[in-house]
């Protein structure tokens, strides 16, 4: 009978020859296209993995690290440069996709877990699968082998994950009927394969208004928050407010959300632009696919989104989402007065839906805080976080317009997972 394939398990390494396997793995994470076209991260994981193999867990700490890996002085404030937490959070996004794009064989599985900066890693069980095979003469159709040097030899078949036990006979017995299923299975298995890979993924089904729509897709990004209430101008401010104001500010996690989605736009050979929110005007996202990334720090988001089910608002120091089904649900609000150690979650909108008023596609991707937003990004862009997300639509969301409000935790100062906790469609 098979055997049950078990899950990897949580592994120390103790021997030099464990540590060589780690090494090994690591390697081949490095070299890989997430990993070998950057220096930050690779670098980041590098240290810590041989932290951990070196016995150093307990120096792996955020201000080690930043002047350890990234050349800050050793007392630089963690507040202002969150440059450890954002390598981290970015390295355990590519190390995921290691593993989904390549990582089957990986005989030891090396994970960052959220909160910490210590690897942990993971032993993985050879998957093998034991047949019995019926070892009865059969006058039929025999396959003979010679084994008496070694009658009690397990015979492996190479590339197969499959293990023969013959310590009994030396015939092998295969039956017409099961030979001939084996034929048909061999000849259909390619056209099952192709058909497969020809059907839409959840990415496909998300994504096709921007991606079948004619010309490039326009991503508008938010700037800082006093762009909504006094946008530059170029005649007035000096120059030194042009190029450092605050409306060049733009958050790292909106700028990883717009990375994640462009990536999406750049595997489907889709052509698009990046504007900031207060450099764009009405024609800029008329007649074409728009992107719209953050929510109170972009007019454009807060415009489109007013006559909505899910929009946001500002309420004194807050800035919520509001479900105008439900007016009195108060959840989804970020209280920007309270301490930082205080957030506990960010919340934020993935909306899809065709506009008339500009005669466009609009994707949006917009959080109360940075959190939400970065998220929400990651989630429109990763085929599991996404499938997971629309679960909560009716199964013919894709030809529907939609709003999905999704929570995210906020763990040691980074973005957790997002989790869609309403939708609505029409």
């Amino acid at each position: 009978m098979p055997k049950m394939i078990e899950s990897p398990k949580r592994w120390s390494p103790q021997t030099s020859a464990d540590r060589e396997v780690v090494l090994d793995e690591l390697a081949a994470i490095l070299s890989s296209h997430h990993f070998r076209n950057s220096k930050r991260y690779p670098a980041f994981l590098d240290y810590v993995v041989k932290g951990a193999l070196g016995g150093r867990s307990d120096q792996l700490k955020e201000r080690t690290l930043g002047v350890e890996v990234f050349d800050r002085l050793p007392n630089y404030d963690t507040n202002t440069d969150p440059v450890v937490r954002f390598s981290a959070s970015e390295v355990r996004k590519r190390i995921a996709q290691y593993y989904h794009d390549n990582g089957r064989e990986s005989r030891v599985l090396i994970n960052l877990p959220l909160g910490s900066y210590v690897p942990e890693f993971k032993l993985r069980p050879a998957h093998l699968q034991v047949i019995e095979v019926d070892r009865e003469p059969d006058a039929t159709e025999t396959v003979q082998r010679n084994d008496s040097a070694h009658p009690s030899a397990a015979h492996t078949l190479s590339g197969e994950g499959v293990i023969l036990s013959a310590a009994k006979t030396n015939r092998i017995t295969v039956k017409p009927s099961a030979l001939w299923a084996a034929i048909v299975l061999i000849g259909v298995a390619p056209v099952v394969a192709f058909a497969i890979s020809q059907m839409p993924t959840v990415i496909d089904r998300m994504w096709k208004p921007l991606l079948k729509s004619p010309g490039s897709v326009e991503i508008v990004i938010g700037n800082g928050l006093r762009d909504v209430q006094s946008p530059p101008d170029p005649d007035r401010d000096l120059l030194a407010t042009q190029l450092h104001g605050a409306y060049n500010r733009v958050s790292v996690c909106d700028a990883v959300a717009v990375s994640r989605l462009s990536t999406v736009l750049g595997k489907h050979s889709k052509p698009y632009e990046i504007k900031e929110a207060s450099m764009t005007s009405l024609q800029d996202v008329r007649d074409r696919s728009v992107i719209l990334i953050g929510a109170y720090n972009n007019p454009w988001t807060m415009r489109l989104m007013d006559p909505l089910r899910f929009h946001f608002v500002k309420d004194g120091h807050a800035v919520k989402i509001v479900d105008t089904r439900n007016p009195q649900n108060g959840d989804w609000a970020v209280d920007y007065a309270k301490s930082r150690s205080s957030s506990v979650y960010d919340y934020a909108i993935v909306a899809r839906f065709a506009d008339l008023t500009t005669n466009s596609n609009i994707l949006i991707i917009a959080g109360i805080g940075a959190y939400g937003t970065e998220a929400a990004g990651e989630a429109a862009a990763s085929p599991a976080d996404l499938k997971r997300l629309v679960a909560i639509l009716p199964k013919d969301w894709e030809n529907k317009n939609f709003e999905l409000v999704v929570r995210t935790p906020i763990i040691n100062g980074e973005a957790g997972p997002a989790e869609a906790v309403s939708a609505t469609t029409w």
